[in-house]
């Protein structure tokens, strides 16, 4: 995969040069630390690296499919250099099938164990309610939602221009026309979101892409919890304590790095 400018998918968090951590989070609407960050802090001497894919599609590329995003995730971690030992894939919630994609194609060289947090697979209903979310924080609206089945890039395109009409038409009831240009990198943040939960919806083949990799699954509903593609007995559920929706907080962290190193229970 290619794109323009330097943006990269891959962010090194911690030093290290074996049995690396990569963890696909989102950066919320908040100034609260990720769950990478969280574990950058307390595993130390493991590199731990932030996927980020939001960054890589506010680019001039309006849509990638999850392969290309994961084969970007592979290449730039070998040339990070940590290319040694077992490599541990964290995916939270939306961005577990990027992590599925991503240990898979990490496997067929090397140990692989995938840890999914309270994983969700992007379906009509997720694409269509974050895309309602978004439209929401600019006032009522009646648009018509987008076909789904359409051009992926050309799904982007028209969600990102209704969210930009909307934009300007709240500009404009308020008499501040000139300023609506003010929210031009929220709505490029919001089409990334979109494109990216686009790309889990359309890829259907997430979980079968895992390849040689142990799967191991974090969740607060293991009663309802799937994994997309594979069999019951083919990942251990640990279940988590009910967690705030939508947020990461410390306890979560730390159940994470001692599922990740098992050591941290007793240090």
């Amino acid at each position: 995969m290619t794109h323009s400018g330097d943006e990269r998918i891959l962010k090194r968090l911690s030093p290290g040069d074996t049995d690396p951590i990569l963890v696909a989070d989102f950066q919320a609407m908040s100034m609260s630390p990720r769950l990478s960050e969280m574990l950058s802090e307390r595993i130390r001497g493991r590199a731990v690296f932030q996927i980020d894919p939001i960054g890589v599609l506010s680019e001039d590329r309006r849509y990638l499919p999850l392969p290309e995003l994961a084969a970007a995730c592979v290449a730039e971690l070998l040339d990070a250099g940590a290319d040694h030992g077992q490599v541990q894939v964290v995916g939270h919630c939306s961005a577990s099938p990027l992590a599925l994609r991503v240990a898979g194609l990490l496997s067929a060289t090397r140990p692989v164990t995938a840890v999914l947090v309270n994983p969700t697979w992007p379906d009509d209903d997720h694409v269509m309610g974050k895309f309602s979310e978004f439209l929401g924080k600019f006032g009522p609206t009646t648009r018509t939602p987008p076909d789904l089945t359409a051009d992926p890039e050309l799904v982007v395109s028209r969600m990102e221009r209704t969210l930009l009409d909307e934009v300007h038409a709240l500009a404009a009831s308020r008499g501040l026309s000139g300023s609506a240009g003010a929210f031009s990198d929220l709505v490029v943040w919001y089409r990334a979101w979109l494109a990216f939960v686009l790309a889990g919806r359309n890829d259907t083949q997430a979980g079968p892409a895992v390849g040689r990799a142990a799967v191991t699954v974090l969740s607060d509903s293991p009663s309802t919890l799937t994994v997309p593609g594979r069999n019951e007995d083919s990942y251990l559920v640990r279940e988590l304590p009910a967690q705030p929706v939508g947020t990461v907080t410390p306890e979560l962290a730390e159940i994470v790095a001692t599922t990740i190193v098992p050591s941290l229970r007793t240090a």
